[in-house]
């Protein structure tokens, strides 16, 4: 298993619960689930969780109900009265339970600071982030406006912890993964400085580069600089982490390996995480190669409208062609085309994507790999895939 490095430069959900949130689940039950469920006392303080914020002026005012799809986060800041979970028992509930609750998650709690500290020893400085389920977090910009409210450091962390676990979540909705084929935490650090974006990519992802790099294969580790100078809004940012998170998934998907690298696999590694940028982004601006001047987004974004009218008017690339790139020879239009290869293919049969996947990982000829897997040449997937872009792909 290797790790790599790549350069990604922009052109330009669902939660989880950690231990569950402050307030209270909302929605309706079956009759069976109530039938088996312990019945509880409604408590309006703490919603019937069983768990109030923390009343510790240590935390100085931050807003604890935030917390809940962070097993660490730092803002929190260490308290011994809850143990930096944020939360303690409510005192007016009847929930027996809630004290077992919270003895789990100030486990999470630990172990998470533990692996959040070891990043801080290595630069020795304190790192504003956090640690969800799947992924460990460096957060360092101030603020942003997100639609029409500016968001703060801490409320910026748990959007994008958020908005990274949908990333994952979809991965494996869509291609049908069990958790245990992602055995590790994908690290993503966002910096407002460009000497901390430059000095973190040198430090773990072996190079550096103005916008993104990443390590691929395990223990993938992803490091840009956030400001307005790369990004115009929280749109451009959102989509841009969704790609690159995409990325660390795939390459930290067993077998661990980064794909991108080797010709016959690029268009899988790029059309992927274009696919998934469109999926939960709404449109595609990023565009993965060795630096390069990339002003002038392909399609305005817009890649379905843009592609049907590419292969009505018999001007797309080959798919023969966009097969055998790696990802310093794919250009912007055949990285669109990547993307609605996938997109056909998950059509299709998405769950057989991922065996698609593991076989040009060990680096199986592309054509022998469609084959095994889907049944077709190159030749066929061409014809299957124009004759389906024009029936289903809008015109505008």
């Amino acid at each position: 298993m290797r790790s790599r490095s790549l350069l990604a430069l922009p052109l330009v959900a669902a939660a989880l619960f950690v231990g569950g949130p402050l307030r209270a689940e909302s929605g309706p039950r079956s009759s069976a689930q109530d039938a088996d469920a312990p019945q509880h006392r409604r408590c309006k303080p703490c919603g019937t969780t069983g768990l109030v914020a923390c009343g510790d002026r240590v935390h100085k005012g931050v807003d604890l109900d935030l917390e809940g799809n962070l097993a660490y986060c730092s803002h929190v800041g260490d308290c011994d009265t809850c143990g930096g979970t944020g939360r303690v028992d409510c005192e007016r509930c009847e929930r027996p339970d809630a004290a077992e609750r919270l003895g789990q998650m100030r486990a999470r709690r630990d172990a998470a600071r533990a692996r959040h500290a070891e990043l801080e020893a290595e630069v020795e400085r304190s790192l504003p982030g956090g640690e969800s389920e799947h992924f460990r977090l460096i957060w360092d910009l101030e603020s942003m406006k997100v639609g029409r409210k500016r968001l703060d450091r801490h409320e910026l962390l748990h959007l994008f912890a958020e908005r990274m676990e949908a990333v994952h979540a979809r991965y494996r909705e869509v291609l049908e993964v069990e958790e245990s084929a992602i055995p590790d935490r994908s690290a993503m650090a966002v910096w407002w400085l460009p000497t901390d974006h430059d000095d973190a990519a040198r430090r773990w992802c072996g190079g550096s580069a103005t916008m993104g790099v990443k390590r691929m294969g395990p223990k993938p580790f992803f490091s840009v600089c956030g400001n307005r100078s790369h990004f115009a809004d929280d749109t451009d940012l959102h989509r841009y982490l969704v790609h690159n998170a995409a990325h660390l998934i795939l390459s930290n998907h067993t077998p661990q390996q980064w794909m991108g690298q080797f010709k016959g696999a690029a268009w899988y590694d790029e059309g992927l995480a274009s696919w998934l940028e469109t999926d939960l982004g709404g449109g595609a601006q990023t565009w993965c190669f060795q630096e390069q001047d990339a002003r002038g987004m392909w399609g305005g974004g817009k890649w379905r409208v843009a592609l049907r009218k590419l292969v009505a008017s018999e001007a797309a690339p080959s798919v023969a062609q966009v097969l055998q790139r790696d990802v310093n020879a794919l250009e912007m239009v055949e990285q669109a085309v990547a993307f609605s290869l996938i997109d056909h293919l998950i059509h299709r049969d998405a769950a057989a994507l991922p065996e698609l996947g593991r076989r040009l990982k060990k680096k199986e000829p592309v054509r022998d790999a469609l084959k095994e897997v889907y049944g077709l040449s190159p030749l066929t997937l061409e014809s299957a895939w124009q004759a389906w872009v024009l029936e289903t792909y809008p015109k505008r």
